[in-house]
């Protein structure tokens, strides 16, 4: 099933919501283009989806994600939303949530919801109330890649698109803060620095 999005393979990074170094960064995840994404938001991105982890049908779920991993993912999901976000803007790039809605409806209508929720939960760190913006984010990829590369397969379009991303990435800076790792534009997923936590902390499903 292609329910995902750039790099999901991910390395299990800590977040510690202590201050920075930078007084830009205090109170900060990341700074992207000037504009913060507070520790706060990543927080309660994570805390939604350990409740969500919690109560859902464990064989639904392959393998139970760590703290870190959540983390990490919820990070990634802030920065990669900023970059196709600009991408959107740049390239005219128009998804009505129309489509997304019919979008939804197909997946589901292919797969239970149930097991989508705990597949993107699980796997990606995506909350069931952002499941949603989670598809049309993959749909914004797929009319990138297409437009980066036209009538090209489907790995050549891959490539083209994390250039570009890595490219756009570089252009408008990405600064995070340093308890939540270094952030790698090369492969758009954030890695654990030397003041991140690197002892994972498992999720019980009880």
């Amino acid at each position: 099933m292609k329910l995902r999005l750039v790099a999901t393979i991910v390395l299990g990074v800590a977040v510690l919501t202590g201050c920075s170094d930078s007084p830009k960064l205090a109170g900060s995840a990341v700074v992207i283009n000037g504009n913060v994404v507070p520790a706060s938001s990543v927080a309660d991105r994570v805390d939604k989806v350990r409740a969500q982890i919690q109560v859902t049908d464990p064989s639904l779920i392959s393998e139970v994600p760590s703290l870190i991993q959540i983390n990490q993912r919820a990070v990634d999901h802030f920065i990669r939303a900023a970059l196709f976000e600009e991408a959107v803007a740049r390239e005219g790039i128009n998804v009505t949530q129309r489509d997304v809605e019919a979008y939804r409806d197909e997946v589901f209508a292919q797969y239970a919801k149930e097991t989508i929720e705990a597949q993107l939960v699980s796997q990606n760190a995506v909350p069931a109330d952002d499941v949603e913006g989670f598809m049309r984010e993959i749909m914004i990829q797929r009319i990138l890649m297409e437009k980066l590369a036209p009538g090209a397969d489907n790995q050549t379009q891959f490539i083209a698109m994390t250039d570009y991303l890595t490219a756009l990435s570089d252009e408008l800076g990405v600064e995070l803060n340093p308890r939540f790792g270094t952030w790698d534009p090369s492969n758009l997923i954030t890695t654990p620095g030397d003041q991140t936590l690197a002892v994972p902390l498992p999720i019980s499903l009880g």
